[in-house]
């Protein structure tokens, strides 16, 4: 791999990580919507166009190179992705709140009706002319946040998340929100998110799992993995291929 496209890769990251923590710091009341909303499109302009640089290069990592302690946290996060959103289905509620929807009309009118709409045949358009219109409607807001995160569409789903997070606590998108930002390269940043969730909803399993890989992946901490793991691990009825990863963790976390 030449000097220009680390360059760049490593330039991805920072931008990335930019992207994340503008979101937290309009959370904490640190920035306004418009320095929020400029700070993000000037660091998405930039990210496509270190994209669309990276496209340009033909050179790919050699299978035997070192990539550096962020790029190994981002493949491993990689890896045990596929189990995360295992984790998330498993205990997704997707629910939508009533509401009169006389503004709206078609599928996202009933949508925003609480009409029993499949939302498998209802598109990310139509829900986001319904959360765009019915702001409060967290509901359906949260269910397009989750088929972006399961979609790996992070950037949106940080959005749709943050703006949840405005209005009141949640534990999946708390959890979601760090599992992001560990995959981001920040897993210090990461691991209080997951931490939340779990204080906020002891019973949601992903935060566990979520939290466990923060820790051990992220923050060379398997002591710290230990607990959460052993808490998941506790759910009924959790599926037999997460119970096994589950398993594999921890034992290797409990002999380090």
């Amino acid at each position: 791999m030449n000097v220009e496209v680390l360059r760049l890769r490593d330039r991805l990251e920072q931008v990335e990580r930019d992207l994340v923590e503008v979101d937290e710091q309009l959370v904490a009341g640190e920035l306004d919507e418009a320095t929020h909303a400029r700070l993000t499109a000037a660091y998405r302009a930039e990210r496509e166009e270190i994209l669309a640089a990276l496209a340009g290069t033909a050179e790919e990592p050699e299978a035997t190179e070192d990539v550096g302690p962020s790029r190994r946290r981002m493949l491993v996060g990689g890896a045990i992705l596929a189990v995360g959103m295992a984790v998330v289905a498993v205990f997704a509620i997707s629910s939508l709140q009533d509401r009169p929807s006389d503004a709206l009309g078609g599928v996202a009118g009933e949508v925003a009706a609480g009409a029993g709409v499949d939302l498998s045949e209802v598109t990310n358009e139509e829900m986001e002319a319904v959360v765009a219109a019915n702001p409060e409607i967290l509901g359906m807001r949260m269910a397009l946040a989750r088929r972006y995160f399961e979609a790996g569409e992070f950037d949106k789903a940080l959005d749709h998340y943050m703006v949840v997070l405005e209005q009141e606590p949640n534990a999946e998108a708390l959890a979601n929100v760090g599992w992001m930002t560990f995959l981001s390269g920040r897993p210090d940043v990461a691991e209080p998110f997951a931490e939340r969730a779990i204080e906020l909803d002891p019973s949601y399993g992903p935060a566990y799992w979520f939290l466990a890989n923060i820790r051990f992946v992220g923050l060379d901490d398997p002591d710290g993995a230990v607990e959460p793991l052993e808490r998941l691990l506790e759910i009924e009825n959790l599926p037999d291929e997460i119970r096994t990863e589950a398993e594999a963790m921890l034992a290797e976390a409990r002999s380090r």
